[in-house]
C-alpha cells in the first residue's frame, strides 16, 4: 500500500520538487492479518498473548509494521 504525494503545480518562477512516496508503517488488526495469511481473531489471539503489541492511546488497534516484521522473522528458520 503505497500513496503518492504530490506537490502542487509550479506556478512561474517556483522549483517544483519530486513526489514523496510513502508506506504504511502501521497495520490494522485485517491487513495484519492479510499480510500474515492467517485470520483476525488469530491477530487478536496474538495480541492478547503480546506477542504483537498494538500502539497505546488509539481507539483501533494499529500494529506497527516492525513488530510484524520481526514476527515474520522469528518465524522462519534460519538457512
Amino acid at each position: 500500500m503505497t500513496s503518492e504525494i504530490l506537490p502542487p503545480s509550479s506556478a512561474a518562477g517556483q522549483i517544483s520538487a519530486p513526489a514523496i512516496t510513502l508506506e504504511a508503517l502501521t497495520f490494522s488488526v485485517g491487513e495484519t492479518a492479510q499480510v500474515l495469511g492467517v485470520s483476525e481473531p488469530t491477530i487478536y489471539r496474538l495480541v492478547a498473548r503480546r506477542v504483537l503489541r498494538p500502539l497505546p492511546g488509539l481507539r483501533h488497534k494499529r500494529i506497527p509494521k516492525r513488530q510484524v516484521l520481526a514476527y515474520v522473522n522469528a518465524a522462519l528458520p534460519e538457512s
